[in-house]
């Protein structure tokens, strides 16, 4: 299993400590790219296509709030 794979995992099972550098790799697994320009602050874009996704980072972990709308946006869940 690659280390994606085992990301990917992680984050179905919505731990509290998921680390922004963990989804920062699934996301561009999935073809989306960070905006630098756009970021302000503690909040990091990201988009695809026309879907855009804000992520909030605090102390570097993403709240379980934002790994469900990944999930969703993903369509990661059965």
């Amino acid at each position: 299993m690659s280390k994606r794979e085992k990301l990917i995992e992680r984050l179905l099972r919505k731990p509290v400590d998921m680390r922004f550098d963990e989804v920062k790799v699934i996301l561009e697994h999935f073809g989306f790219t960070l905006d630098k320009k756009n970021q302000k602050g503690s909040h990091f874009v990201f988009f695809k296509g026309d879907i855009q996704m804000t992520v909030p980072v605090h102390n570097h972990v993403v709240k379980r709030t934002y790994l469900q709308i990944m999930i969703e946006i993903l369509d990661l869940e059965d």
